[in-house]
């Protein structure tokens, strides 16, 4: 029989740190899990993840200001479970644990969004609960004692099995780890949890009754966010065109922030424009204003409810009012939520603080939670552009930079911001941290037509607009038998290309320069020459593969025989350039 944890004697200092060596809940920390969970009647494993972050909020429960850590479950990116955990440590080092808010996000078995549920959450502030003991002071073997005492709620309780354990995790070696057996009498099984001094929690696995394993979770990242910077002056802007599908923004702590001035109105219209993009995700683009004066958010929008079937160029014209500020966010994996994002075109989704129940704001220490009119949570989590410092956001799930300002070299476009997109977490495995999964543009009036389709060039249409594809390139399998007229192959293929030039970079010119260069890189590929597509102002070569020094990251193989002929444009330094 498990014993309670006699709440009545412990002290608490408000304030206090949460230093346990085996449970450090340190403001700002994010610690990241991942594991494999077998169904025991299918044998079916999927792979969860979750995040554990320790926020700077604080919130009361039971007379004692305790801090709130956010325990953020997905599923392949897809949100399950979202909770608000409620820990302080007395002044003898015990870690007690005081209840949670618990959003458990339900699907159909065709992935669509059903609604949520609220099972396991309690709170030691209602009648017949007490708080429990998450860690005590030292590791001590005896009996049992509770974590959590809500009756018929959540009835957990632990007891320290080992101490001195040499534990070897994907994140590393760990020694003096203890190993502590939960359990609960609301459940079958048990689970062995593995903590780590200086860290925490390093590994778990959980046993049916049978003793066969049903999941193992390790710990696999961990980093520390909201830290501010005192010095912004040594911070950059990365280059639109350096962008490159897969490469990550290095050094995102030095990144310049995006100004929210920048994007503050006075009464007057913003033009919001799709200029780029590339991901395997059906993205969504929305929009909410920030009050200037009270950092209140609105009610937001979205403003294109799938970015993989915008056009480069697509625009949205929105009226920024007085002392407003204009936030984008992206929402990822619109066809894995189940929830059609069109119907909130002209408004309807509201940022909420799950803790508080109050409406989100800019100094809120975690991301919103998002609510339709009718007060039901939706599983959409913002992923905003604004808020962030030093590569961080708190605005955003385990504070995540989710976007970065881009400068661009197209003339006359100061004035223009540039936001480039992340769409992944980068607690997520699957993260790359190249934010070009969504480019848009704000400006104070609409894009002139030649310096939009600059923009879009810029932003890699070379590398697929939008939507992660590539661009509709002629291959080999797509031309006549090499036996063939030789003027039926060119016929095709001049078809081919100019049907995708015209939808790919229409109304600008792409041109060859120097013959000569064009013959030696020939030779230097291992091909016998080239041929040049030339039609009215757009000359394009054949017979070779486009080295990526010659294009800035484009890789595109087309086929035809070998001739070699230039376009007539005045030669250049190099071979190829884009006028």
């Amino acid at each position: 029989m498990a014993i309670l944890p006699d709440f009545g004697a412990a002290t608490f200092v408000p304030g206090a740190p949460i230093d346990n060596p085996y449970l450090p809940l340190i403001p700002g920390h994010v610690l990241s899990y991942k594991g494999d969970e077998i169904d025991p009647d299918t044998g079916e494993v999927t792979t969860e993840r979750n995040d554990l972050f320790t926020t700077s909020a604080t919130f009361e429960v039971r007379g004692v200001s305790t801090s709130v850590i956010r325990d953020t479950v997905y599923e392949d990116d897809v949100i399950l479970e979202d909770t608000f955990d409620w820990y302080a440590q007395d002044t003898e080092g015990n870690v007690w644990y005081f209840g949670e808010i618990v959003v458990n996000y339900e699907y159909d078995d065709d992935g669509n969004f059903i609604g949520v549920n609220h099972e396991g959450q309690w709170s030691a502030d209602d009648p017949g609960n007490q708080p429990g003991w998450a860690m005590k002071a030292t590791p001590e073997f005896g009996t049992a004692y509770y974590l959590e005492f809500a009756p018929g709620i959540a009835e957990d309780e632990s007891i320290l099995a080992e101490t001195g354990l040499s534990v070897k995790t994907p994140f590393g070696q760990f020694d003096d780890v203890i190993k502590i057996i939960d359990s609960s009498a609301l459940s079958t099984g048990a689970e062995f949890k593995y903590y780590a001094p200086g860290v925490g929690l390093i590994t778990e696995t959980a046993l049916a009754p049978d003793g066969t394993t049903t999941s193992t979770v390790d710990l696999y990242r961990q980093g520390v966010v909201g830290v501010p910077d005192p010095d912004d002056t040594d911070d950059v802007t990365p280059a639109l065109a350096k962008l490159q599908e897969g490469k990550e923004v290095k050094n995102l702590p030095d990144v310049l922030d995006l100004n929210v001035a920048d994007f503050t109105g006075t009464g007057t219209t913003k033009q919001v424009t799709v200029i780029g993009g590339s991901t395997d995700s059906a993205d969504a683009l929305g929009a909410y204003f920030v009050d200037a004066a009270t950092g209140a958010f609105s009610e937001a929008r979205i403003l294109v409810s799938d970015l993989s079937d915008a056009a480069g160029g697509t625009s949205v014209s929105l009226d920024v009012p007085d002392g407003q500020s204009l936030c984008l966010f992206l929402v990822r994996g619109t066809d894995e939520i189940g929830v059609d994002l069109g119907q909130y075109a002209d408004g309807g989704l509201h940022l909420k603080n799950l803790l508080t129940g109050a409406p989100a704001g800019m100094s809120d220490l975690f991301a919103p939670t998002v609510m339709d009119d009718a007060g039901n949570i939706l599983p959409i989590q913002p992923l905003s552009a604004l808020g962030a410092d030093d590569g961080t956001n708190l605005l955003n799930p385990a504070g995540s930079m989710q976007a970065i300002g881009l400068s661009s070299k197209v003339p006359g476009t100061a004035g223009i911001e540039i936001v480039g997109f992340e769409d992944r977490l980068n607690t997520s495995p699957d993260y790359d941290g190249d934010f070009n999964d969504a480019i848009v543009a704000v400006s104070d009036a609409p894009i002139a037509s030649e310096m939009l389709g600059q923009l879009v060039r810029e932003a890699g249409a070379k590398t697929g607009v939008t939507g992660g594809g590539q661009p509709n390139s002629v291959s080999a399998g797509d031309l006549p038998a090499d036996d063939q007229a030789d003027d039926q192959v060119e016929d095709q293929a001049e078809d081919q290309l100019g049907d995708w030039l015209d939808d790919w970079l229409a109304g600008d010119t792409f041109q060859f320069a120097d013959t000569a260069l064009y013959e030696r890189r020939i030779a230097d590929s291992g091909a016998s020459g080239g041929h040049l597509v030339v039609a009215e102002d757009w000359a394009f070569s054949f017979g070779e593969r486009i080295h990526d020094d010659w294009f800035d990251g484009t890789d595109l193989i087309v086929a035809g025989e070998v001739d070699v002929a230039a376009s007539g444009a005045a030669p250049s330094a190099d071979g190829f350039f884009f006028a």
